[in-house]
């Protein structure tokens, strides 16, 4: 299962995109002060943002359900949590 994992966590985290660092808050609400006309990309990054919190709290009750259900961890499930955590540890 990890091996599984780390080949969809590496394929999909790519997006043809550099390396960089993402966003702290602090910088968003720089932006959001110093610079009118960006509100709209920065919203948009903390929509995603929060959109990826209730994402992982669906995760959570999904997996709980599953586990109490069957004892075991669904691989998918499993993967799709390592996608998300890599992606929020990002912010």
């Amino acid at each position: 299962m990890q091996e599984y994992c780390f080949y969809i966590q590496y394929s999909a985290m790519n997006y043809g995109l550099p390396q960089f660092q993402a966003v702290t808050k602090d910088e968003l609400r720089l932006v959001w002060s110093e610079q009118p006309d960006m509100r709209r990309l920065v919203l948009e990054i903390e929509r995603y943002r929060r959109l990826l919190a209730e994402a992982d709290r669906l995760y959570q009750a999904t997996h709980e359900a599953w586990r109490k259900e069957t004892g075991s961890n669904l691989t998918a499930l499993h993967c799709m949590k390592l996608l998300m955590s890599g992606e929020r540890n990002r912010a």
